[in-house]
């Protein structure tokens, strides 16, 4: 039965309406707690030439891979992302400016705009010009990432791509800044009031497996003897915030990576973070330049070894 929910909840999550007069953007992404090395922006692969975060830093939180798509009226106008606290490791395609709004030199916080110059349907390959490669994304992401039917969007040097994408470190002011992650001295762990679903993948000799909690800490525990349909959790958990193709290439970007236990330690969670949690990392801010209303759907998963 419940294999049937997630296969109805999968069919698409948002129906947009059919004339539109508002634009929707939509955000999924990421944030490991993790004691492994951080590869700067090849999320979530790594790569043996790519520089690394120094061990003093393992323990930040480093939100990864957040792609940022477009749906509904076609538009032009700038598109921007603040980090309240922390700094930009990636960023892709590069923005038209960088600065930092920091306020005291001991404090780092940022905004990145890009210009949309229009937006249109275009779907194919060679439209996209996205036989293009960034250096430090592998092309498997690319094309997982450019499968949504999004808006093509062109910008102000003439590059065309579905997406936006940004990475960045995150440096919190308290130790429970990314509930329902608790920070402590000893590591991160989830705060002990939580009460919500978890997806939690176990070592075993050589393989991963995959246990379904669907209130933390065991209450309510399903145990998948097969392969689970994660796009199909992840659908219930985003509550017809998000389109179905978008979950799919979020689980596509991060599947590999979980099942072949490239992670530190014997247990990683992933859990659902909370709009409160979101808003506190970053800000996104769509202008259009013809006064357009925006709708914002932004969900975030938190990624947490032990």
């Amino acid at each position: 039965m419940l294999e049937l929910i997630f296969a109805a909840a999968l069919m698409d999550t948002v129906a947009l309406p059919d004339h539109f007069e508002t634009v929707f953007v939509h955000e999924w992404g990421a944030v490991t707690f993790t004691e492994e090395n951080v590869i700067f922006g090849t999320n979530p692969f790594t790569a043996p030439n790519s520089d690394f975060i120094p061990p003093d830093q393992w323990n930040e939180p480093v939100a990864r891979a957040p792609i940022v798509y477009f749906y509904g009226e076609h538009f032009t106008g700038t598109f921007t992302v603040s980090v309240h606290s922390g700094s930009f490791i990636e960023t892709l395609p590069i923005p038209e400016s960088l600065v930092s709004t920091s306020t005291k030199p001991s404090q780092h916080s940022y905004h990145a705009v890009w210009n949309i110059s229009s937006t249109s349907d275009g779907q194919s390959e060679n439209t996209i010009e996205a036989g293009r490669d960034y250096p430090g994304i592998l092309s498997e992401l690319l094309e997982i990432w450019r499968k949504p039917p999004s808006f093509l969007l062109e910008f102000e040097d003439g590059l065309k791509e579905k997406f936006i994408y940004y990475e960045c470190l995150l440096n919190p002011s308290s130790e429970d800044d990314f509930y329902p992650v608790l920070l402590q001295n000893n590591g991160a762990v989830l705060h002990p009031d939580y009460t919500g679903p978890v997806m939690r993948f176990v070592k075993r000799m050589e393989t991963v497996n995959m246990e379904l909690i669907t209130e933390w800490p065991v209450s309510g525990q399903i145990v998948y003897n097969k392969v689970p349909n994660v796009p199909g959790i992840l659908c219930d958990w985003a509550r017809g915030a998000m389109k179905s193709e978008e979950l799919v290439s979020m689980w596509d970007t991060w599947k590999t990576w979980i099942y072949d236990g490239s992670w530190s330690g014997d247990t990683l969670l992933v859990f659902p973070l909370p709009e409160n949690t979101i808003e506190g990392m970053t800000t996104i801010i769509l202008r259009t330049d013809d006064y357009r209303e925006v709708e914002y759907s932004r969900f975030y998963l938190g990624i947490l070894s032990n």
